[in-house]
Order: structure tokens, then sequence, then C-alpha cells
């Protein structure tokens, strides 16, 4: 659950959590559905609330309005070590690190090309469809890459490959040349970002449950504050999640271009109505169901990327049970 309301507080009645402004109820959800509660800039949080959360293992994250890690509020640890102590030195192997980091990454380039297509499906675009097989064809030097440099390599410049095509599908008045960040110079990057953000700590909330060390990953170079397995986790669901949710937003016309503004110091901020919008449709997608192989289920991308998580665990105690990344069909 995600609030960004300035004057929103965060309270419980209840076995219920209400957000309310002022003396109006914006929302109400049972403690039962809610695992981690998101809050944008200023949002109020009371004293029950926050020992409420505890109790249930619900996580708290504070963001700025950039969307840039504040705090998380989190139970304290108590799952099996033994997952993290094989992750460590898991991290160490270079054939391990880079068997993981090659599914993470050819999962992604299959996910965005699949992604491509469908973002094309209504218009006669053949250059997306060449688009689409040169991803396949980046997919498959993947496994036959030596070394992480190489997955790396190959990972950039399929990304790259995929922002083309999808800026060649969005009217100019988007302006938008591509991934950019730090800050975001245009609203589809002001949105971009602000969705991976999200899916980032939702990864970290996934694999802390699964007993797993967020931090130290094998695709993502180990780095002071950096999630780097959450990132590697967040790579097969970014083109099927944040960025299905920013191309239909776009595309609907649910958002518009005047509603963001651009600072120099801090690029270009979704406003308000711009920022409700792109949430709501982010938690629609979250919620959406897909096909888990592994479980042989349906289930939302939400429980899908709990159910990868605890796949990579399995594998780091079971090298003979490989991961399999979840693919967008």
């Amino acid at each position: 659950m995600s609030t960004s309301t300035a004057r929103a507080v965060v309270r419980v009645r209840g076995d219920r959590l209400i957000v309310v402004d002022g003396e109006e109820s914006l929302l109400r959800l049972n403690l039962r559905r809610i695992r981690q509660v998101v809050c944008f800039g200023r949002v109020g949080l009371t004293t029950t609330f926050l020992h409420r959360a505890a109790q249930r293992g619900i996580e708290v994250v504070l963001l700025t309005e950039q969307g840039t890690l504040g705090s998380r509020l989190t139970p304290p640890t108590t799952s099996d070590p033994s997952a993290r102590r094989v992750q460590y030195r898991a991290a160490e192997d270079s054939a391990v690190a880079r068997r993981f980091a090659a599914e993470f990454v050819d999962a992604k380039i299959d996910n965005m090309r699949v992604s491509l297509l469908r973002a094309a499906r209504r218009r006669d675009d053949g250059e997306a469809s060449e688009a689409a097989e040169r991803l396949r064809a980046a997919g498959k030097r993947v496994a036959d890459a030596d070394t992480l440099d190489e997955v790396l390599g190959l990972e950039g410049s399929s990304s790259r490959e995929y922002m083309r095509g999808l800026r060649r599908l969005l009217d100019p008045e988007w302006d938008f040349q591509g991934r950019q960040r730090r800050p975001p110079p245009d609203p589809v990057n002001a949105m971009l970002s602000y969705g991976y953000t999200l899916l980032c700590h939702e990864a970290i909330a996934a694999l802390e449950a699964a007993g797993l060390d967020p931090m130290v990953g094998f695709l993502h170079q180990h780095r002071w504050g950096r999630p780097a397995l959450a990132l590697d986790l967040m790579e097969e669901f970014r083109p099927m999640t944040v960025d299905v949710a920013v191309w239909r937003v776009v595309s609907t016309g649910q958002v518009r271009p005047e509603q963001f503004t651009t600072e120099p110091d801090i690029g270009c901020r979704m406003g308000d109505d711009a920022k409700h919008t792109f949430l709501a449709a982010y938690e629609k997608r979250m919620l959406t169901l897909v096909s888990h192989r592994g479980t042989g289920r349906r289930v939302s991308y939400r429980i899908a990327l709990s159910l990868q998580a605890k796949a990579v665990g399995k594998t780091l105690l079971n090298s003979d049970e490989p991961y399999r990344a979840l693919r967008w069909k």
C-alpha cells in the first residue's frame, strides 16, 4: 500500500488501517491484507499504527517526495541464517554469480522483447518488430557469455535498444529521449524512476522474508547502501510491471505532460494528480494475475515476486535446482 497525500495520517482502528486527511477518510484496509506501507513525503504515522505494524510484520518505508529512501522500519530478522551464509559465499564465486546474473538478464531481455511487441500491437510499426528480433538475438548470446562483464554489456545494450523502441511509440510531446535518471529530465523518466523505487522496496521485503540479504547480489556490484540483490531480482519484473503501468497511463491519456513540473536541481516531478493516477496503475498491475511456472499457480505479480525470492534461496541451498526467472508469455 502506498500513500502520498501531504496531509495524510495513517492510523489503526481495531483490525483496520485507516488513512485520513483531516476529518475525511481516504482509505480503509484490513491489516491482514497489508505487507508493506510506503509513504511519500509528509505522511503522519501514529504510534499505535507503528506498534501494530511491528507486531504483524508490516514493513513501513519512508521516502522523500522525490522518491529517494528516507528510512525503513522493519521487524527484527528472525529467519534461519543458512541461506544468507551460502549467499555470501556464492557472491564471491564468479561462476555462481555469472549463472544467476545470466538468468536475470536473459529473462529481462525476453520480457523487454514481449513488452515492446505488446506496446506496438495496435500500430503497424515494423521498426518495433525489428528491435524485438535484435533483443531475441541478444538474449541468446547471454547464455554463452563467459564473464559477468559480458552479461552486463548485453544487458546495457539491450536496455538501450528497448528504450529506443518505446521512444518511437510515444508522442513527441512527452520529450522522451531514452532512460535517464538522477535527476529524471522528463515525465516518462520521472514515472519510471518512481515505479522502480516502489518495486525495489517490494523486492527488498520479499528477499528478507525469504531469509536472504538484499544488499548482496550477483549481477549488481556491491556498493554502500545499494540493495544489490533486490536490484537483481527486479530485472525480470521491470518490463512486466512498472513499464506496463507507465505505458498504460501515457497511452490512454490518464496522465498528461502538463501534470508534471521540472526544476533544475531535482528534474521532472509528478504533480499530485499524476502521482495518484500512476500509483493506482502500479497497484493494479502488481495485483494482476500471471502464470507462475515454478508453482503451477496463477498468482499476482506481487506474490510472484515473493515466490521468485524464495526460488533464489532454494537454488543457493541446492545447486542442483537452478534458478528459473519469471518470463512473460
